[in-house]
């Protein structure tokens, strides 16, 4: 019987480490830059205030009326002021900071202060006499009906071959 030779190759020795072990330091290092994000610096508020804020608007416009819905949450009916000249239906707010919020050490603030302007073009067959306009828990709600005319002034046109 023929014996075959040995034939061994040199492989280098590595130390393998756990794989938990690297998921765990992994996992240390995500809490950490999780926990760091919260120790936030002081920062100026004043850069919070005056801004110029932008709350949403829906706008309906149907047969009967046309309406104007606005998110102003923390003003109240005296901080608002809305206007109609020229077509042009003008809503302007001012939220002002409170002074009890003054001089506090925030680390985080998001809540903007400032003045507020929209002015939405009216379509022709509103009646600007009979607009009203009402206040509640931070929605503003303008409605202007339309024009008794105004359906039949209106009409559909047949598309024509050139």
């Amino acid at each position: 019987m023929a014996t075959l030779p040995t034939w061994r190759k040199s492989v280098p020795i590595r130390h393998q480490q756990n794989p938990l072990v690297k998921m765990q330091t992994a996992l240390d290092k995500i809490m950490e830059d999780f926990y760091h994000d919260f120790d936030l610096p002081s920062f100026p508020t004043k850069e919070f205030e005056n801004l110029m804020i932008s709350p949403a608007i829906d706008i309906i416009n149907d047969e009967k009326q046309f309406k104007v819905e606005a998110e102003m949450p923390g003003m109240g009916e005296e901080d608002i002021q809305i206007a109609i000249n020229e077509g042009m239906l003008t809503i302007k707010g001012e939220k002002g900071t409170s002074k009890q919020d003054k001089d506090k050490n925030y680390s985080m603030r998001e809540i903007n202060y400032g003045s507020y302007e929209r002015t939405i073009r009216l379509p022709d067959s509103v009646d600007i006499d009979k607009a009203k306009a009402s206040f509640k828990k931070g929605m503003l709600w303008v409605e202007i009906p339309k024009k008794a005319d105004a359906a039949t002034q209106s009409r559909k046109l047949k598309v024509e071959k050139a």
